[in-house]
C-alpha cells in the first residue's frame, strides 16, 4: 500500500475497533444486563483506556442482536454555571426533538417521554436502552430527571435500561450521593437505579491483550470490504506473503508500551496510545515492505515515544 492511500484506511481514519478482551467482557456483561432488563450498570476506569470504543462496540452488537430494543447514546456535556447538565435537552437533541425557547421543564420532559414511546412503537418494542458516556458529569438533579423518565415509561409499559461509562470518580460520586440528607432526595433509589453495579474497565493489561489486538490486524480484519485481505497483508503484501506477522512482535511492543507507563496506567496501557503507536509503526513499515523485514527493539521504543504515552501517563497516571 502506498503512503498516499493510508489516510482512507480504517486504521488511520480510526473507524476500526478491535474487540479487545476488556471490550469483549464488558460487551457480554452489558448484553446480559439488557437481556435481563436490568439497569444501574456502570463501567468505570481511567482516561483513554477504551471506554468510548466499548460503547461503540456494544451499540453495534445491540443493533443486530436486539431489534426489540430502541437505543440512544449520549455523552454528558457539562454546562458551566448551571446546577444541571440539562440531561433532558441532551437526550432530546440526540433524538432530533426541538424545544421552544420558553417551554417549561415539565413540558420538555413530557415531550421527550412521548418521543421515546413513539420510537418504541415504531419498532414494535417495549424496551429503551440509554447508553451514557461521561457519567461522572451527571449531577443529582439530572439523575432525578432520569428517574422520573424511568417511572413514567414503566407506567406506559416500556422498560428503561441505563448502561453507563465514566471515570474513576464515579466511586466518589456514589459515596457523596449516600450523604445527601434523607427527605431532600431519595438517594438510595437513585443509587439502586443507576449506580448499583460498578465494574472496573481496563485498557491493555498484558502481552495476551496486545496479541489479541495484533492478531486482529494480521487475520481478523479485511480491507477493502470483500477482498479477504487482512490489514497487515494490505499494508505489507510482500512481507506478509513471506510470513511476516505483527503478532510475532507482541512481546517487544508490550515491553516498550508498559515501560512508558506510570501510576494507574502500569499494566493498564491506554488503548488510545496503543493504536496510535501502531499507526506510527505501520507508517514506518509501509516504506520498508520487502520479502523479509526485521524489526530491532528500538523501533518499538520510537513509535511509543511518538505516541506521547510517557508524558500522558506522567501527567495523568497519579491523578485519576
Amino acid at each position: 500500500m502506498k503512503m498516499n492511500d493510508l489516510d482512507s484506511h480504517p486504521v488511520f481514519s480510526k473507524s476500526f475497533t478491535v474487540q479487545t478482551d476488556a471490550i469483549a467482557e464488558a460487551s457480554n456483561e452489558a448484553l446480559d444486563a439488557i437481556f435481563m432488563r436490568q439497569t444501574g450498570l456502570i463501567f468505570y476506569g481511567m482516561s483513554r483506556v477504551g471506554k468510548t470504543r466499548c460503547i461503540i462496540a456494544i451499540k453495534r452488537k445491540l443493533s443486530g442482536f436486539m431489534p426489540r430494543a430502541y437505543i440512544t447514546q449520549i455523552e454528558v456535556m457539562k454546562k458551566e454555571g448551571s446546577h444541571t447538565n440539562n440531561i433532558i435537552e441532551q437526550i432530546a437533541t440526540e433524538e432530533g426533538l426541538p424545544f421552544a425557547s420558553k417551554m417549561l421543564a415539565v413540558s420538555k420532559l413530557t415531550a421527550l417521554i412521548d418521543t421515546i414511546l413513539f420510537r418504541c412503537i415504531e419498532r414494535s418494542c417495549n424496551h429503551w436502552v440509554l447508553l451514557i458516556d461521561e457519567f461522572q458529569k451527571l449531577r443529582v438533579y439530572d439523575m432525578s430527571l432520569l428517574s422520573d423518565m424511568f417511572n413514567r415509561l414503566e407506567r406506559k409499559g416500556v422498560t428503561m435500561t441505563v448502561l453507563s461509562f465514566g471515570m474513576n470518580s464515579v466511586k466518589r460520586q456514589r459515596d457523596d450521593l449516600k450523604t445527601v440528607p434523607t427527605g431532600k432526595i431519595d438517594s438510595a433509589q437513585l443509587i439502586a437505579r443507576f449506580m448499583s453495579r460498578l465494574i472496573l474497565f481496563k485498557g491493555c493489561t498484558n502481552v495476551s491483550d496486545l496479541e489479541t489486538i495484533l492478531r486482529a490486524y494480521d487475520r481478523d480484519s479485511e480491507y477493502p470490504t470483500g477482498s479477504q485481505i487482512s490489514y497487515t497483508a494490505g499494508f505489507l503484501p510482500a512481507a506478509f506473503a513471506n510470513g511476516f506477522r505483527l503478532e510475532s512482535y507482541s512481546r517487544d511492543l508490550w515491553k516498550s508500551l508498559n515501560s512508558a507507563t506510570a501510576g494507574g496506567y502500569k499494566n493498564n496501557v491506554p488503548l488510545e496510545h496503543v493504536f496510535l503507536s501502531l499507526r506510527y509503526l505501520i507508517r514506518y513499515l509501509v516504506t520498508l515492505d520487502a520479502d523479509k523485514i526485521t524489526l530491532p527493539p528500538h523501533v518499538f521504543d520510537e513509535v511509543v515515544r511518538k505516541s506521547n504515552l510517557h508524558e500522558f501517563c506522567a501527567e495523568n497516571g497519579y491523578t485519576q
